[in-house]
């Protein structure tokens, strides 16, 4: 592997200030390099960027703005004077990588790039400690689109964050992600309209007995071709056709019958569904479940709406829409807590019963002290703020126990069992709550 790395100039010559670009003049950057001849190899870098020390943040001392002057000089440090970059959003890098001799460079540019995001540094008195992962896509290999290009590094972002490695490089195989930016919403519309998407259920674990006591709404969805698309794909197809809406509304529909068929079954189990940031926005989204829930004979409180905190801080007016919920005796939790911006003032008018502890968390729970202390720190937090909390992505004993041990409230994951179609976990159910008796 060439050891030359794009992101270490060998001079002092080779800095240039001008290298972030607003993201139409990076597109066209980008467009024209590719069709300059002899160019050579060209790379597309997205990075995202989430907080890892949370705590920080929650005091609202830590804005997005001093973490971006962090990010920005370290890159305007490091970058060659032919490199660029763009900020695409709070937590999103996009970086343009130009004249490279093999794509070999590009991944050892997002190693480097891993590491330096990784190293700690203080904003004022407070510790900042990032979590990065890094697509990456590359010309030639994948035509001379700029657009598709950046598409592709998208794409490798998205798989990137399950990657142990930190980082992903777009490959043919993964043309299947494609369909989050086009040629499936005309049949999920279809599939929505139908009725043929399922809902799967994970269970939840009171931590204390060991027993289920609730579960979450999980889409799935397989196509006329037999393909089954991944749930992260299928959001983002919803999302970007309109249809999020409509689809949300079906899982709650479904859900909800669901969990009438579980009482019928003699099982009294909760259910969680997730709410989409966009439905908050909706004046008679509390009309729409008040009638879901009298259709289906399902006591309100039976019924938890997962929302993401960044979907509340960034509309003072989904703070009015979630009391307006809680009135009809709904459930809330913030779900992924963690990986957010939000403060301890908007936690306090958030109006929610549970914080969802995000994986990533908890999946290194036992190696990494910080992720502990986290765990743990969330865990008074809740509890002050008389909250009940769920630790996502639970896989082993040791975890199970940890957690337990640290005061948590709930659980769910792979321990107990994946998300199963409803007769599955009627069954599964009866077993598991009968084992614990």
């Amino acid at each position: 592997m060439n050891e030359y790395c794009p992101l270490y100039p060998q001079d002092s010559s080779a800095y240039d200030i001008r290298h972030q670009f607003p993201h139409d003049q990076l597109v066209n950057f980008l467009h024209n390099r590719i069709n300059e001849a002899g160019a050579g190899g060209i790379a597309v870098l997205i990075v995202v960027l989430k907080q890892a020390n949370r705590m920080n943040t929650l005091t609202g001392s830590v804005s997005f703005e001093s973490i971006k002057h962090h990010t920005d000089q370290l890159l305007d440090r490091f970058l060659r004077s032919a490199d660029r970059y763009t900020n695409l959003s709070d937590e999103q890098i996009c970086l343009v990588l130009p004249g490279l001799a093999s794509k070999d460079q590009a991944v050892l540019a997002a190693i480097r790039l891993l590491a330096e995001f990784q190293k700690p540094f203080n904003v004022g008195e407070h510790r900042i400690l990032l979590r990065p992962h890094i697509g990456i896509a590359s010309f030639p290999e994948f035509g001379r689109d700029a657009r598709q290009l950046l598409m592709f590094a998208d794409i490798a972002s998205n798989i990137s964050a399950t990657d142990e490695k930190g980082y992903h490089v777009y490959r043919i195989e993964d043309h299947v992600e494609t369909e989050f930016y086009s040629g499936l919403d005309v049949e999920l519309a279809l599939a929505i309209t139908n009725n043929e998407l399922r809902v799967h259920f994970q269970p939840q674990i009171d931590i204390s007995t060991g027993k289920c006591i609730s579960a979450e709404a999980l889409v799935r969805w397989t196509t006329l071709g037999n393909r089954e698309i991944n749930p992260g794909v299928l959001v983002g197809i919803a999302e970007n056709c309109g249809l999020i809406g409509p689809m949300t509304i079906m899982i709650l529909n479904t859900a909800l019958r669901h969990t009438a068929n579980f009482a019928a079954a003699g099982i009294d189990i909760g259910i969680s569904v997730n709410l989409p940031p966009q439905l908050l926005d909706d004046e008679d989204l509390t009309q729409v479940i008040q009638q879901s829930l009298d259709i289906w004979g399902v006591p309100p409180s039976r019924l938890t709406l997962e929302i993401t905190e960044g979907s509340v801080i960034k509309n003072a007016s989904s703070l009015v829409m979630l009391a307006s919920l809680r009135e009809l005796g709904i459930n809330l939790a913030l779900d992924d807590f963690g990986t957010g911006y939000s403060s301890l003032a908007y936690l306090k008018q958030f109006q929610v019963q549970e914080l969802k502890i995000d994986i990533i968390f908890i999946r290194n729970i036992h190696k990494s002290r910080g992720d502990k202390q986290l765990v743990q720190a969330i865990i008074d937090l809740a509890h002050n703020f008389d909250m009940i909390t769920v630790a996502e992505g639970v896989e082993d004993q040791e975890t199970y126990e940890l957690l337990k041990e640290m005061g948590c409230d709930m659980i769910q994951g792979w321990l107990f069992s994946k998300a199963i179609p409803e007769n599955d976990l009627i069954k599964w159910y009866r077993k598991h709550n009968d084992l614990q008796t």
